[in-house]
This record gives structure tokens, sequence and C-alpha cells, in this order.
């Protein structure tokens, strides 16, 4: 079994909203949050998470395509 959880900036202006996500193969919300939060991510209430920029964090806005917190076991790897 494999799952992929998602964290998208929830910063939204009147014209559109952050594109910036983070990918991760965290087995729970609060992993990934977690994970996220190292790099500068600040999870809000409920299901916001805001990325650096919006976060008010020093380092710039910018997305990590996938995060690998669970390396595959060699039956899923196709080993």
């Amino acid at each position: 079994m494999s799952a992929r959880i998602t964290l998208h900036c929830n910063r939204m202006w009147p014209e559109g909203s952050c594109p910036t996500q983070v990918m991760t193969d965290a087995r729970t919300v609060e992993e990934a949050r977690a994970a996220a939060r190292q790099l500068g991510w600040r999870p809000g209430t409920g299901e916001t998470d805001f990325c650096p920029t919006h976060s008010g964090a020093s380092i710039g806005c910018w997305s990590t395509p996938v995060i690998h917190l669970h390396p595959p076991t060699p039956e899923e790897a196709g080993c």
C-alpha cells in the first residue's frame, strides 16, 4: 500500500492563490506537517498550511517535489 499526502499553501488573493506545495509519502497528516515544518512551513488552524514565504519564515518560497519519509521495502521496490 502506498499513500501520498500533499500539503498546499493556503495563501489566497482576489486574483489567485500560492501554487507552492510539498508532496510527501507520509502515513499521516501530522507526519507530513512535521516534515514540512522542518522546511519552514507553518500549519495553520484546521486544514490550512502556509509555505515558508507566507508563514513568515526567512527562507524563500520554494517547493520540494517529494519528501520521502519511508523508503520502499524490497517488495514495494519490485526486488
